[in-house]
């Protein structure tokens, strides 16, 4: 099933998924506020996290369309890139992790990107809209 989630979607979903793994949820944001939009830890680990919907929330001023288009989720895509390694030059010893829904379509448009991302200790979550979540992060 293709998830077509929003950003807070993503966050929610995601938190409940840590909070069941026994990460403590230490901050997060949703809407259009700033700062990470999840920060957990556990056993004297943190973990950071940027995450990335299909499509706007149906209240955004900006919806123009039922979900991004390519050059959108690039852009996104590139925005948390940017941010997860500032994030990683910030907090080394930390997990960083971007996240993002589970659908076909967005993963033929990031996947080598996010292979890549991992060597550099920068990692993946992909979440449906059923509450699974798969990651390429070695707990």
């Amino acid at each position: 099933m293709e998830s077509q989630l929003t950003e807070d979607e993503v966050v929610l979903i995601l938190i409940n998924y840590l909070e069941r793994l026994g990460w403590q949820i230490d901050d997060y944001c949703l809407g259009h506020s700033r700062g990470y939009d999840i920060v957990a830890s556990k056993d004297e680990k943190s973990l950071y996290v940027e995450a990335k919907g299909a499509k706007a929330n149906n209240d955004s001023p900006i919806k123009k369309r039922p979900y991004f288009n390519s050059g959108q989720i690039k852009d996104h895509l590139g925005k948390a890139i940017v941010k997860s390694i500032e994030t990683k030059i910030k907090f080394p010893e930390s997990i960083v992790a971007i996240a993002q829904p589970d659908n076909e379509y967005l993963k033929s448009v990031c996947s080598e990107t996010a292979e890549y991302l991992s060597r550099i200790e920068i990692y993946c979550f992909w979440v449906n809209s059923e509450g699974k979540v798969s990651t390429n992060i070695k707990f």
